[in-house]
């Protein structure tokens, strides 16, 4: 039987040498009882980890328990130590629970070095995720009979919990009306666990990471590598070193496109983008073009506002080197079909880049499950800070690819006649990181968590058609959406005879909040055959109240403007 967490602390209280804390380890992984074998599957493996290591939690009397293994043997002492420490708790203690100082109490914490410790944060976010979702093995479960998860109910039912997180959000403005935000597609709002994590990095150990051996240093670069293991989590990557930290998506475009893009393509190669892309994942393309000689071609878009796949699978050759496309449309709001996507296009021997900026918003990825050769998105429109996004790639592409910026942090060694690159991620990472944005995206992606992705769509589709209903409903109004399964939660609309930039105003006189111009989406406008749109995009924290306000909004500018 495992030591009790009490009685691995007062063990390691007599231990003076690392030597004897590494010995010690790896005997309280030997205590751990037998681990089943058909638990060791991809289903219960912590994604993160150098090494194997597998996780299984049970529920029983309210309180979650865990079995634990690995193929590590000082890793197993790790899991083994979390085991004690975790095991037996409530959801809430075990969220509480401070792992961190019990690390530090135990002399541990030291000795993880800021790269070694991204298995340990990988184990300590996969309980946590445990224990914030419910979603465990019972004993009832492991014979054979499933347990549901508790049905906590759609979004909107704690709507003013949800709201109450989020301080912008009871903001009145200087027209005496509490601010309606509905601008989520191009930055969403944060919840006080964003902004605490920042002030918290600066107030209480900020230093510059991967550098300095003192522990502000350790202390900050744990925090920036713990959200490497969140993203890796998030998108199901198949490890940390696999993600890139960028300034945003369109640095991570640019980066592929200047790094991949000149090492791997020659004058003739064909690029597939398709109508409805932003100018992030055009223009680095067109420069491209124009530098090395590469040919781009168009995916056109349907009348119904989603991808022509006939047309796609037409235009895919064994002269097509990449297709670079939108997971989600920041106009249109169109989802697509990127699994199916990425298979054509692997057939033809073609590399597949997704923007996913207005995917990640609405929950957790897969791109094991896309398959996507390359996947960007950026923290702001996700919960997090401005100026930090990610790039994810596939091992054998990132690999291949050479540094696309020169100075610290990139390099394994530096002499009068040149350099070697350092391995995955730094050598994409040249220069001191955005060390608090970076710090962000764990608490964003842990308030993300909590409602899944089906709730998320299911609460913004709601809204969304609620919105679109209102608006055709309205004499001149034009709404550009397809099926609302098939999308996410963006509503883009125009006036006859009435230019977006008035209905604006009027809106925003009332506090309500629209994007409007082109979005930076021009070709896609110009297909559309116009130069500009209103756009309103919904988020978790909005509400069917203000879906109402906008709409009468709208009504009611037109009614001021039409005089």
């Amino acid at each position: 039987m495992i030591d009790t967490i009490e009685d691995i602390q007062l063990e390691f209280e007599d231990l003076e040498t690392a030597e004897e804390r590494v010995q010690t380890l790896i005997e309280l992984g030997q205590s751990l009882p037998p681990f089943p074998e058909e638990y060791c599957t991809e289903k219960y493996r912590v994604v993160g980890c150098q090494s194997m290591v597998w996780f299984v939690p049970q529920w029983s009397d309210e309180r979650l328990f865990f079995q634990a293994s690995s193929d590590a043997p000082m890793v197993r002492g790790l899991a083994a130590v979390l085991v004690s420490a975790y095991s037996g708790k409530t959801p809430q203690e075990i969220l509480a629970y401070p792992i961190e100082g019990l690390f530090e109490k135990l002399h541990l914490k030291s000795f993880l070095s800021p790269l070694r410790s991204n298995g340990f944060n990988s184990m300590v976010a996969k309980i946590r995720e445990h224990a914030r979702s419910n979603s465990v093995v019972s004993v009832s479960e492991q014979r054979g009979n499933v347990i549901q998860t508790p049905d906590f109910g759609p979004i909107h039912a704690k709507i003013d919990a949800i709201r109450s997180d989020f301080p912008a959000l009871s903001t009145i403005l200087e027209s005496g009306h509490k601010i309606v935000y509905l601008d989520n597609a191009a930055s969403s709002q944060r919840p006080t666990t964003v902004i605490q994590s920042m002030s918290n990095l600066y107030s209480e150990h900020y230093a510059n990471v991967h550098r300095s051996g003192h522990e502000f240093a350790a202390r900050t670069t744990i925090k920036v590598e713990d959200s490497r293991s969140s993203i890796a989590g998030f998108i199901n990557a198949p490890s940390p070193d696999q993600v890139i930290f960028t300034s945003g998506a369109t640095s991570a475009i640019n980066l592929v496109a200047q790094s991949w893009g000149k090492s791997q393509l020659k004058p003739g190669d064909e690029i597939l983008l398709t109508e409805m892309e932003h100018h992030s994942n055009i223009v680095p393309w067109q420069q491209l073009a124009r530098d090395l000689g590469v040919i781009i071609k168009w995916v056109p878009i349907r009348e119904d506002f989603e991808l022509d796949l006939i047309a796609y699978e037409k235009l895919l050759t064994p002269r097509t080197k990449l297709v670079a496309v939108t997971a989600v449309s920041n106009v249109l709001g169109t989802i697509n079909p990127i699994s199916q996507i990425v298979t054509l296009a692997h057939s033809t021997g073609a590399r597949v880049l997704v923007d996913a900026a207005q995917a990640v918003p609405h929950g957790e990825l897969d791109v094991q499950q896309w398959d996507a050769d390359f996947v960007v998105f950026s923290g702001h429109k996700m919960l997090a800070s401005t100026g930090v996004g990610v790039l994810y790639g596939k091992r054998d592409c990132l690999e291949s690819m050479p540094a696309w910026q020169g100075g610290g942090n990139m390099i394994q060694s530096v002499t009068f006649d040149g350099f070697t690159e350092a391995g995955l991620p730094h050598k994409f990472e040249a220069g001191t990181p955005p060390i608090a944005e970076i710090v962000s995206l764990t608490p964003a992606i842990e308030y993300l968590r909590q409602f899944g992705a089906e709730r998320l769509l299911e609460h913004e589709r709601d809204l969304s058609q609620l919105a679109i209903d209102g608006l055709r409903a309205i004499s001149r109004v034009r709404v550009y959406a397809g099926d609302v399964k098939n999308r996410a939660g963006i509503v883009t609309f125009t006036c006859e005879g009435v230019h977006g930039e008035e209905i604006a105003k009027l809106l925003d006189a009332r506090g309500i909040a629209i994007r409007v111009g082109h979005h930076c989406a021009m070709p896609l406008h110009a297909k559309l055959g116009i130069n500009s749109s209103c756009r309103a995009s919904f988020y978790l924290y909005n509400t069917l109240d203000e879906v109402k306000q906008f709409v009468e909004g709208v009504d009611h500018a037109l009614r001021v403007l039409r005089r």
